[in-house]
């Protein structure tokens, strides 16, 4: 991970093959580039609202009014469909409809759907008022309580060297931003780029106004089955950025009050039709009638994969945004509460607080130090998606460990300090060991080392705005990492030889028991993550993601992560890839937005292009997250200027908003002492390993680039 080899043999679909494309130009940008960025995201981020048209009071309270009665028909509803479900005794939630898929999310998260419910009156209120008045709905002013009440205020010790477990007290000014539960940002402000109304119905066809082409049918005409691997590039790439993710974006789903799904899908065979959805929240995606995947025979069986949409929320003050705004349940920090968790509650909850170490609890097999369990196969960790596929629990485990061993160093050094002491100073390291691998050896990796160097550089010093993440980060550029899945996942044992425990991927989903019963299940993993390449990033992906994500056992197709993804762009009112083109590239390489799909090329291959045009009405349609994994990449990089762009700033954005970010104020209290971090990279040496595994990863933490 810390050197580069040579450059990259990136790999792209080309037709229904997987080439590589040395003869491709590469695309490059201008040196000033991310100078010119930061400028622009930095003026748009200080614009102030625009013209408003002045809303007399009691047009109003009409207008909360109508908002009310909305909700109260919403929570009616709810009540009904448990109700029945309860006097059918079942529970449709959980149950696989024929003729549907069901996403199970995981994500129920009460005290979101309350904040959702909150702000959904004033969503209404908002499009009540646009219509009756006849006027643009970002010209309505904020609607909502008056800031500043009572309950923004937050105690805060500015004098602690240590972070707040719910991300607040970070920021001196506004020490609300940052805290978990709160809203996501956006790049592009502009409501009407992702919305259709502006508010929060479903982006449509922006010159037609036909509905969008169903975000199944974008991923089985774009997406290939077939990738090849990127020899530059090894496994432990993805799985880093999946753990990442889980520090920094969780977005709870609408679920039912008993915390189960709910059904969007009909239960029964329709052909080719999407039956009216039970709840205002559903949002299904339809499965053509001649899907080659779900439907080979033609004759619709499969109508419709479940999707539920994301909790929404208002803005730190109380007030109503003037867009439907999602709600992250993480901090919005670099802050390891994948680790720890983003509550008080939940971190109280992983403490061994018996240890007087400070440290995590853990559970023993085999004489290994691992996670906690829940139960007799499922592992607890700071995020609740820890068991989703066992190399994910694995990262999860090496950091509980590496934070067990810290303490217990620390415990050597000064044995007569408290329990929270231990705890604290632990939980500081380790939170700067992630940063410090991540902006010096994981980012270089994926925007390009100069780039990377951009974004570290010291003449971005500390900037005091909102440290939110980006929507379109979230939502977008971050599933890049989804194409860099393998579908058969290489063990080796300590000879170097191909372990007969070898798996696919879609056979592991949410089973973390492997981990429990093979014993050299662990070390054998984690030396095929060393040694076995990623997937490029581009449009070609496993098909345990695309046709088999979590699939019932016995079953031989579960859902496409990609066409979820899709939507998920939509639900969180994406704007499209165009836009956000024009947005990042006004700067480089492009000087006018792209009026057709020819425009498009070379920064897309031809080929894939011809794919969009296939599906997509107009090249203003075509969502940002295709668009984005399509792109050809920067030299010496995995991501095409899009995404690299959406890269850099929100990494720049939590580097420089944070004030406990571990290189600022070196030799300081929130700081560390200079040089401290140059041994960071020995991390997993200095965990219990076995010694095969110490001989192959020999001096480096991570090595996201092959080893030679």
């Amino acid at each position: 991970m810390a050197v580069f080899h040579g450059t990259f043999s990136i790999v792209l679909i080309i037709g229904s093959l997987c080439i590589l494309p040395q003869d491709l130009d590469a695309l490059s940008v201008d040196d000033n580039f991310f100078p010119k960025l930061v400028k622009r995201f930095e003026s748009e981020a200080s614009k102030l609202s625009g013209e408003e048209v002045h809303i007399h009071e009691e047009e109003l309270q009409d207008a909360l009014r109508v908002g009310r009665e909305y909700v109260e028909k919403w929570e009616q509803l709810e009540a009904q469909i448990l109700e029945e479900n309860r006097k059918k005794g079942v529970n449709e939630g959980t149950t696989r409809a024929t003729g549907s898929r069901r996403y199970s999310s995981k994500r129920h998260n009460p005290e979101a759907m309350a904040k959702s419910k909150e702000a959904a009156i004033y969503l209404v209120a908002r499009k009540y008022l646009s219509d009756r008045l006849g006027i643009p709905a970002e010209k309505i002013g904020d609607l909502g309580r008056l800031p500043n009440t009572a309950s923004d205020r937050q105690a805060c010790d500015f004098s602690s060297k240590f972070r707040n477990i719910d991300g607040t007290c970070n920021n001196i000014d506004i020490p609300l931003y940052g805290k978990s539960g709160t809203i996501f940002s956006r790049l592009i402000a502009n409501s009407n780029e992702g919305y259709d109304d502006g508010i929060s119905t479903i982006r449509k066809s922006k010159l037609t106004k036909n509905p969008l082409p169903s975000a199944r049918l974008v991923s089985s005409a774009v997406v290939y089955n077939d990738s090849v691997p990127n020899p530059a590039v090894t496994l432990l790439t993805m799985q880093w950025g999946q753990f990442l993710d889980h520090d920094l974006t969780s977005t709870p789903t609408f679920t039912k009050s008993d915390g189960t799904e709910f059904a969007c899908c009909s239960t029964n065979i329709t052909g080719t039709s999407v039956l009216t959805a039970p709840h205002p929240e559903c949002l299904p995606i339809a499965i053509p009638s001649n899907d080659p995947t779900y439907n080979p025979s033609s004759i619709g069986q499969q109508t419709c994969m479940n999707f539920i949409r994301s909790t929404y929320g208002n803005n730190l003050d109380g007030t109503a945004p003037r867009t439907r705004s999602h709600i992250n349940a993480l901090t919005h920090w670099i802050d390891a509460s994948n680790v720890y968790g983003s509550t008080a509650a939940k971190a109280a909850s992983l403490r061994n607080i018996t240890s007087g170490r400070g440290k995590l609890k853990t559970s023993i097999s085999s004489n290994r130090q691992m996670l906690p369990l829940l139960s007799a196969n499922v592992f607890d960790a700071g995020d609740h998606r820890v068991n989703e596929q066992p190399l994910l629990t694995i990262m999860h485990t090496l950091w509980v460990r590496e934070h067990n061993r810290i303490a217990d160093n620390l415990y050597t050094v000064a044995p007569n300090q408290t329990d929270e002491f231990y705890y604290q100073h632990a939980r500081r390291i380790v939170i700067a060991e992630m940063q410090h691998i991540i902006y010096t050896e994981y980012l270089p990796v994926i925007i390009g080392p100069d780039l990377a160097a951009q974004v570290m550089s010291s003449e971005y010093g500390y900037y005091s705005g909102n440290p939110a993440i980006f929507t379109e980060f979230s939502t977008a550029a971050y599933r890049m990492g989804h194409s860099q899945v393998r579908s058969f996942i290489r063990l080796f044992d300590r000879s170097g030889r191909v372990s007969k425990d070898s798996y696919f991927l879609s056979d592991s989903f949410m089973n973390p028991s492997r981990l429990l019963t093979n014993v050299n299940f662990f070390d054998d993993a984690l030396r095929g993550l060393l040694q076995v390449p990623a997937q490029a990033v581009d449009n070609c992906f496993a098909d345990d993601i695309t046709s088999q994500l979590f699939k019932p056992n016995g079953q031989r197709l579960g859902f496409d992560l990609i066409a979820l993804n899709i939507q998920r762009g939509r639900d969180h009112g994406l704007p499209p890839y165009v836009s956000m083109l024009y947005y990042l590239a006004s700067n480089f390489l492009l000087q006018t937005q792209p009026t057709n799909f020819d425009h498009l090329v070379p920064r897309i291959p031809a080929e894939i292009v011809a794919s969009l045009r296939s599906v997509y009405e107009t090249v203003y349609d075509v969502d940002l997250y295709i668009g984005g994994v399509a792109e050809k990449p920067l030299p010496n990089a995995e991501l095409g200027p899009t995404f690299a762009g959406i890269f850099a700033l929100q990494f720049l954005n939590l580097r420089r908003t944070d004030r406990f970010f571990y290189n600022y104020n070196v030799n300081q209290p929130t700081g560390f002492r200079s040089g401290t971090t140059q041994k960071m990279s020995t991390l997993i040496l200095d965990i219990s390993i076995q010694t095969g595994l110490r001989q192959l990863i020999n001096k480096s933490m991570l090595l996201f680039h092959q080893l030679n």
